[in-house]
């Protein structure tokens, strides 16, 4: 009787536990279906460009049930696409953290020939939620190694690693990664684990026996230990019998590299020779351009060097760009421009503050500049570059001025630029602008350049002035064209890391708004236009740092900044706080005064700033246009224009953006073919803006950045 009873408490128990396990496994199954549906209007919102309700849609629908699904990717590779790395990083953590409060998780896995259309509870399987949380970190660390962030690509890794294991080809990826992030030590342990793989004798197949070996090499080279790359290198290149030759292409490059390092020229040469014969690497591919630059540095051909490695900067599939300026400022000591070359190592430790070869460079080369100025007897040169007749627009009207433009060069920097007199905007590096008064007749124009060593140059010329008058029309027309072009920095920080900053809702949503309709309306080819969302101040800087590399003199940018802004009274100073700002560390904020430094530095002929942010107004640190101002739109293309309308003084302004809805509206409803930026605030956004909220938008000029004259002018398609 006893036996009995214990086989029924059996038997009862295993199917209760059947039945619960069934019971589980519906309400899983209703819960997954009811996550999908709640999942499904994400389609038309990611088709929209409607990331605010998309993202709602998507942390709903995890909050269900966490399955993935199509849409789900297609949602968070729609920000990455975008360029928001950070935002789509944030909601791959947030899925994460709801995966992991699960120990399993329902996946479909229908029979063959089964259709999700009727799909039994049977098609269903659980699986460790682990399974799905790898998937997800190594997405995401693909993306980001794709997208710019690679040291989330080598954390995401590690994490995978630590917590559920990496198989052999993550463990190639992952040292490659950290090659290309700069953590050496990550990449030797990865490196020396895939030649344990490989020795073990697991791959058998030639290509896969020499990964180890490139992987190595490439590791070697980028720690400088070039003596240690070149037998790797030559093994590859005589080891490789397979049809594409793959590796020899890699392997010639490598050695060229190595031979260059260890100060070989002839091997150099020759291995550099060799390598661009091959059917792939003699394109203009990544690094092929840095290791010319590397052989033409060797052989103190500076000028092929210095063009190298701009081009090797300028690619944009290139890794290591700290290696690139820092190999580009010891061509520009070669050529003794040494203001370049400071500006290069310090945009190299943007992109690796660590990086020795940059940090050594940057020292020796302020010895190097002190020996120079207490040496330097030789006046600066100076070269005139305007007055000249190369123009995009030209407003009809008689002048009373004329725009002087030029480059001042000395070896010591440029202390100070002024023209019949007056101080005028110049830049250390030498660039030069400003305006000069016309009276009728000959008028004579004394352009004076002073460098840090205090030696004076001059340079004499004339201007006439006919007196004769010219209707004045302030119709812009267009008279001559030039090959200008019209450049876009689109910044939106949105979703802030310290969690005493609250995070935006819709920054990142106007600021694609922005871009569609200045890509579309007007002429702002698709590639010329740069967004940076949820960005830190670094990625600001390199950001500026590449604009410098492409934006030339007579070319237009726009700049446009929605997220958080900051007034500290006791300073009388304003401040963008970008995503990686801490609420009580002032020094990791982006002061205004810094920014338009940066601005200062590019050389467009004409810069607008939109700010959208509260406290926006501080920009203006000279004076500022008052709303009832005249237009004033004679001969303003020709002049150097540095002009900001921001959506409020120095106060607070809402998150929902009533600033945004009238730029926007006035961006997308000009019917005008030539339109000034003070013409759109004044008839289309101050009076709407201030009917609405009791903010004060303003426009002005920004006389720090080097402000001349004239405007911003939106050309329409």
């Amino acid at each position: 009787m006893k036996k009995l009873f214990l086989l029924m408490l059996i038997l009862y128990t295993c199917s209760t536990s059947v039945l619960y396990a069934q019971s589980k496994k519906l309400k899983d199954l209703a819960s997954y279906k009811s996550a999908l549906i709640s999942a499904k209007p994400m389609e038309k919102a990611v088709v929209d460009k409607d990331f605010i309700l998309a993202e709602k849609l998507f942390l709903q629908s995890l909050d269900i049930y966490p399955v993935w699904a199509i849409v789900y990717d297609d949602f968070i590779n729609a920000k990455v696409n975008i360029g928001d790395i950070k935002g789509a990083n944030l909601l791959w953590e947030k899925a994460i953290a709801i995966y992991k409060k699960h120990d399993q998780i329902l996946v479909y896995n229908p029979p063959l020939f089964s259709t999700f259309n009727i799909a039994k509870g049977s098609d269903y399987d659980y699986v460790p939620s682990s399974e799905k949380i790898k998937s997800i970190y190594l997405d995401r660390a693909y993306a980001n190694a794709t997208h710019g962030d690679i040291n989330q690509t080598v954390k995401d890794y590690l994490t995978v690693e630590s917590s559920i294991g990496l198989n052999t080809e993550n463990y190639n990826f992952l040292a490659v990664y950290a090659t290309q992030a700069g953590d050496f030590e990550t990449a030797r342990r990865s490196v020396d684990t895939l030649k344990k793989v490989y020795a073990n004798g697991k791959r058998k197949l030639m290509d896969a026996q020499l990964q180890p070996v490139y992987t190595e090499a490439f590791l070697l080279l980028a720690m400088g230990e070039y003596a240690k790359a070149l037998p790797l290198a030559e093994r590859l290149d005589n080891e490789d019998k397979g049809l594409n030759t793959t590796w020899k292409g890699f392997a010639r490059m490598m050695k060229a590299e190595a031979y260059a390092g260890l100060g070989d020229l002839e091997n150099a040469q020759k291995a550099l020779e060799h390598a661009l014969k091959h059917p792939v690497f003699g394109k203009n591919t990544v690094n092929v351009q840095y290791t010319t630059g590397l052989v033409a540095l060797l052989a103190k051909d500076y000028v092929k060097a210095a063009d190298a490695f701009t081009k090797e900067i300028n690619h944009k599939g290139a890794w290591g760009k700290h290696r690139f300026y820092t190999r580009r400022a010891e061509a520009h000591i070669g050529l003794k421009d040494y203001i370049k070359a400071k500006s290069d190592y310090e945009t190299a430790l943007l992109y690796h503050p660590s990086y020795e070869p940059a940090i050594l460079g940057l020292a020796n080369l302020e010895g190097r500049a002190i020996a120079v100025r207490k040496t330097d007897k030789t006046p600066p040169t100076i070269k005139l570059t305007e007055p000249s007749n190369a123009r995009g627009l030209k407003i009809t009207a008689s002048s009373n001025d004329m725009m002087v433009k030029g480059v001042a060069s000395d070896l010591s920097g440029i202390k100070s630029v002024s023209i019949n007199g007056q101080p005028v905007f110049s830049k250390e590096q030498g660039d030069f602008w400003g305006s000069v008064s016309l009276k009728d007749g000959i008028n004579k124009v004394t352009v004076k350049a002073i460098d840090i060593a205090g030696n004076i140059a001059e340079q004499i010329f004339e201007i006439e002035k006919q007196n004769t008058p010219v209707a004045v029309n302030d119709e812009i027309l267009p008279v001559a064209t030039v090959e200008a072009k019209n450049y876009a920095l689109i910044i939106a920080a949105q979703n802030y890391e310290d969690s005493s900053i609250p995070s935006l809702e819709n920054p990142v949503s106007d600021a694609i708004k922005l871009k569609l309709i200045i890509k579309n309306n007007y002429s702002f080819a698709d590639d010329n236009i740069y967004t940076l969302f949820n960005p830190g101040v670094n990625d600001f800087k390199k950001k500026f740092a590449e604009m410098l590399e492409v934006i030339r003199p007579d070319d237009n940018l726009i700049i446009f900044y929605a997220g958080h802004g900051i007034w500290v009274e006791k300073e009388k100073k304003g401040y963008w706080l970008l995503t990686d700002a801490k609420r009580n560390d002032i020094n990791t904020w982006l002061s205004n005064k810094l920014v338009l430094e940066m601005i200062s530095k590019i050389p467009s002929r004409h810069t607008l700033l939109i700010t959208d942010a509260c406290f926006s107004g501080s920009v203006f640190k000279t004076r500022s246009i008052g709303a009832g101002a005249p237009a004033a739109i004679r001969e303003m293309s020709e002049k150097i224009s540095r002009v900001a309308i921001t959506s409020g003084n120095d106060t607070e302004v809402p998150d929902q953006s009533v600033f945004m809805k009238y730029l926007v509206k006035a961006l997308s409803e000009n019917k005008e073919k030539y339109l000034t930026a003070q013409k759109m605030f004044i008839n289309q956004i101050i009076e709407a803006v201030m009917t609405e909220t009791k903010t004060e938008p303003r426009y002005g000029t920004l006389e720090a950045a080097g402000h001349v004259g004239g405007d911003y002018i939106f050309m329409k398609k």
